[in-house]
């Protein structure tokens, strides 16, 4: 170009930011037991609250995102669908179940089913299935309350039920979750504590941290993304919510009301991020 005298030429260039257009599916397992009280809780609503204002818009979007909750102490309260998952044993609480569908999310149907047990704590907080009504995610959030132990096994396998096609005869049908392996959705599930997983029911199916880690692990072979925060919990805690993370860049670990509204952010932005395409 130079022999012909051409020595600048200028070449149009242009780039637009635009929002991931896929659709979210999410779980969110958030510790309501008796250490979260006082402070601790009040600072679980307030970043479960902002997670929900990211990720959910005010105005119309043109992709989807549904958020579920499943609070959980020394047992899960399924509500409305304590019923059908335990195959009519429970109308409030729920436990793990055993057999060969314990750590999967099988649908909950004859010896599949999951168990109840007259002697476990049942959280006033109930699961919530996916919707993309801020208003009733938040109001939800605001009023939930601590107590009992901690059964962080049940809540890990309620928040990988809520993005589970495999229970769309559990919930209801602006609830249900696409198939796994939409091309056009980002399934993924949160799994928050401060304290040790001490608290299980089934005989043979391992310790509460034990169950976590194949519930955790059998959500990642399903391609579902594990996000996990540790707030202010001891060295076990934290060393099993790192096994149960995707990866390195999932784990968060709070060491303060701050640092745990943060964490839920940088979890909203992960899962609301910006591209760059032409």
């Amino acid at each position: 170009m130079k022999v012909a005298g051409i020595t600048t030429m200028q070449a149009p260039a242009s780039s637009t930011v635009v929002s991931d257009t896929k659709d979210i599916e999410l779980g969110l397992a958030l510790d309501v037991t008796g250490s979260m009280q006082g402070a601790k809780i009040k600072a679980l609503k307030a970043a479960a609250k902002d997670m929900v204002d990211i990720l959910i818009p005010n105005q119309a979007s043109s992709h989807k995102v549904r958020i579920g909750l499943a609070p959980y102490s020394a047992g899960v309260n399924a509500g409305d669908y304590a019923s059908l998952a335990t195959d009519g044993r429970s109308a409030s609480c729920v436990h793990e179940r055993s057999g060969n569908e314990a750590f999967t999310d099988a649908e909950p149907v004859g010896s599949d089913a999951l168990g109840y047990s007259p002697r476990m704590y049942c959280p006033t907080a109930k699961v919530q299935p996916l919707t993309a009504d801020k208003t009733l995610l938040k109001s939800n959030i605001e009023g939930y309350s601590a107590g009992g132990a901690t059964a962080g096994h049940i809540g890990a396998a309620w928040a990988s039920y809520l993005v589970s096609p495999e229970w769309n005869n559990i919930w209801p049908n602006k609830s249900q979750p696409v198939a796994y392996g939409d091309d056009n959705t980002i399934k993924a599930i949160v799994l928050m504590t401060d304290g040790e997983f001490n608290t299980q029911y089934v005989n043979g199916n391992g310790n509460s941290a034990r169950q976590a880690r194949e519930i955790c692990k059998a959500a990642k072979e399903r391609d579902v993304v594990v996000y996990s925060i540790a707030f202010q919990s001891p060295a076990d805690a934290e060393a099993l919510l790192k096994d149960c993370a995707s990866s390195n860049d999932t784990y968060y670990n709070a060491q303060n009301e701050t640092d745990l509204r943060q964490a839920f952010i940088e979890i909203a932005k992960q899962l609301n991020n910006l591209r760059l395409a032409k």
